[in-house]
């Protein structure tokens, strides 16, 4: 036995390197050595890409069914709006990080799955962030990579605008992605049809979403309200995906949307009664259709040279509720 481990390390250290081994072996969670074996197998500039957006699961039960689905979807990797667990610190987040390894380690150590941190990330004491770190082996919450004809920037939990050295260091990256398709993610939104107040998610131009017009940002990716929003503001376009498992939220800031906007989530109470489907998806041409249960879903996209797709998929039935171009 002891032959045939050292004979698989040889092999594994062979094939993608000393370093490559040494962070794999550290941490399986950590999304760069799986990204290095990614870029060793496709090449470092593909013309063709494909990626998942999910998050807000909490530890559901819903969740290894998320899973499931993006499995099968087979992605090139995966980012995340957070929130994927409960509580991040003290001893309760140590417990929900063993739920997260126990639901999702599978998932996790087959591809590369970039996080971000979320309020309950951060919630339940000072240590939220750096369980967050050790669970992922990141050493940073708010970071970039590139990959391909794209440049992904993780924004953390605290408002960006609200920070001048944090707003700095985004316009550095903006810059740098100049000619490659840009993708933000995050887990505040900017723009919500769901529950969250004012506030929280102001629904209104800001010093940051300023900058995403001005750097052609290609798409932000967030979650925190738990619903599905897709909108286009200012030639921008924002995706809420927060349907991994966690309870769906009500559309109570429905008076918000603008024509072509695309959204699911729960009825306000004057839209519920006996016998009314408690759920909605609103479609892109106005049409609504009634949903009977909760349903969970993944984020998909799909980039081919200039082109860049969307899918919204149903975690448990595999229907696709929205498809679009988002140039």
């Amino acid at each position: 036995m002891k032959h045939l481990k050292s004979l698989f390390i040889t092999v594994f250290v062979l094939l993608f390197g000393i370093g490559a081994y040494a962070q794999q072996s550290e941490n399986p969670y950590n999304p760069e050595p799986k990204m290095d074996q990614l870029r060793a197998r496709k090449g470092k500039k593909p013309r063709q890409m494909h990626f998942l957006v999910f998050g807000d699961s909490k530890g559901s039960e819903h969740f290894p069914g998320v899973l499931k689905r993006a499995d099968m979807l087979q992605p090139d990797f995966c980012i995340t709006t957070a929130d994927l667990v409960n509580r991040g610190a003290g001893d309760q987040g140590k417990i929900d990080y063993k739920t997260l390894d126990e639901d999702g380690g599978w998932f996790m150590r087959k591809y590369p799955m970039w996080p971000t941190v979320g309020n309950h990330e951060e919630s339940g004491g000072e240590d939220g962030i750096e369980n967050f770190s050790n669970f992922f082996g990141m050493k940073k919450a708010m970071y970039s990579f590139n990959y391909g004809n794209a440049k992904f920037i993780a924004l953390p939990w605290p408002k960006v605008k609200d920070d001048p050295k944090k707003l700095r260091w985004l316009k550095r990256e903006l810059r740098k992605a100049k000619g490659k398709h840009i993708f933000v993610y995050k887990h505040r939104p900017h723009y919500t049809m769901g529950n969250k107040s004012y506030d929280d998610v102001e629904g209104a131009e800001t010093e940051t979403t300023k900058l995403f017009d001005k750097y052609n940002v290609t798409a932000v990716f967030s979650g925190h309200d738990h619903i599905y929003y897709r909108t286009k503001r200012n030639g921008t376009n924002y995706i809420i995906s927060a349907g991994a498992g966690a309870s769906i939220y009500s559309l109570k800031r429905e008076k918000d949307a603008i024509e072509g906007d695309v959204y699911y989530g729960k009825k306000v109470d004057e839209e519920q009664g006996e016998g009314i489907a408690p759920y909605k998806f609103h479609a892109a041409d106005g049409t609504e259709t009634d949903i009977p249960e909760s349903m969970f879903y993944v984020l998909s996209v799909k980039i081919d040279g200039e082109k860049v797709s969307i899918q919204m998929i149903d975690a448990k039935t595999g229907k696709v509720w929205d498809e679009a171009d988002i140039n």
